[in-house]
């Protein structure tokens, strides 16, 4: 059995031969050198005993390293330690961090007070071809993050994020509402680990962060639709009591396996999802398969069905309400996720005329 291990804290390099070079950022020493090969195979030299013992050795000097006050690496020291905020972060934000500190590592030793807006975007364009765009941007906001604690507690006078642009340029697609087709073929054919994420956030509206939490208690009974489901939106820690649909009631009544601890999103073996993260990779890698039988669309995710619940209440007639039966404190949010539905309106709106002959 081959047990694979992930190195941290390396650059990769090709030379205009197609030669391979391996450094640990942050350092001189070279890993690898003049490697000719394919990548699975440099992937492969990587694990040989003689370099793990050159990079263990070399990385184990790196992070025992103290960085001089004032330094990026002391800040980031700092914001992963001592900063309350960083803690309060989920499970997969801390995640997505670290890996950019990681790979911020080679420049830890840059006096913060050289840290401007024009060296920001020149890291941000080299991060986004030695990794990839999206890479880049999470890298920007983790630092803008650290940035924003920094100035309140007097370790920088400001923040030269502010501003920036991204480079990543998001799919105006992504995450759109479903059409009906799509939604009933899933509804009729999902395995239950995922059709129980995807029934939530269709007829409640919650977002992954929620689904993943959500125990059998937090379902109350209510006047109005006979259930109710009470949760808090970790994001804003917004408190919300939502009346449930009576497709969602139906379904959740009718479930065979339950777990013992209470957990509603649950495998199809009734144990349960060791992160939020984990959840929604079974759940996006199904979809994915689905698509690419010729199922279902592109674009078609769990948080687009909470865009489909947001946009049927919008058509029903809510306006403001949509932000609250979202979970959402700010209004602008839920007429981002219903904007396409206005589309719709005017549309409409259009094509009346000339039915009307005017």
């Amino acid at each position: 059995m081959v047990v694979r291990v992930k190195l941290k804290g390396l650059k990769i390099t090709r030379n205009s031969a197609g030669h391979y070079y391996v450094y640990v950022r942050g350092t001189k020493r070279a890993l690898i050198s003049n490697f000719v090969g394919t990548r699975d195979a440099l992937i492969e030299r990587l694990g040989a005993i003689d370099v793990m013992t050159v990079y263990n050795a070399t990385r184990k000097r790196e992070l025992n390293r103290v960085y001089a006050e004032g330094t990026l690496g002391a800040l980031v020291a700092w914001f992963k330690t001592d900063c309350p905020d960083y803690a309060k972060l989920s499970e997969a934000t801390r995640a997505d961090y670290d890996k950019a500190f990681d790979w911020l590592e080679s420049g830890f030793d840059c006096p913060l007070d050289l840290v401007t807006t024009p060296e920001l975007y020149d890291l941000r364009d080299r991060c986004a071809k030695e990794k990839w765009p999206r890479f880049a941007d999470k890298m920007v906001s983790a630092v803008s993050s650290m940035f924003t604690q920094a100035v309140k507690r007097k370790k920088m006078t400001s923040n030269p994020c502010f501003g920036m642009d991204k480079i990543h340029k998001a799919d105006p697609n992504a995450n759109r509402e479903w059409f009906g087709p799509e939604w009933a073929f899933v509804r009729a054919n999902a395995p239950m680990e995922v059709l129980i994420p995807c029934m939530i956030a269709r007829y409640a509206g919650l977002a992954g962060q929620a689904i993943v939490g959500l125990k059998e208690q937090q379902f109350l009974d209510h006047d109005l639709t006979g259930q109710a489901v009470q949760y808090t939106r970790r994001k804003n820690k917004k408190a919300t009591l939502l009346p449930i649909m009576a497709e969602l009631k139906a379904f959740l009544a009718a479930r065979k396996v339950r777990s013992a601890d209470g957990l509603i999103a649950i495998r199809d073996d009734g144990s349960v999802w060791a992160s939020e993260k984990e959840m929604q990779t079974r759940v996006s890698h199904w979809l994915r398969d689905r698509e690419r039988d010729g199922k279902i669309g592109s674009g078609t995710t769990l948080h687009g069905l909470r865009v489909s619940y947001a946009a049927w209440w919008k058509r029903m007639g809510a306006s403001d309400e949509v932000a609250r039966l979202i979970g959402d404190k700010s209004l602008r949010m839920g007429a981002h996720y219903t904007r396409h539905v206005e589309d719709e309106v005017s549309i409409v709106r259009a094509f009346s005329r000339i039915k009307n002959g005017a």
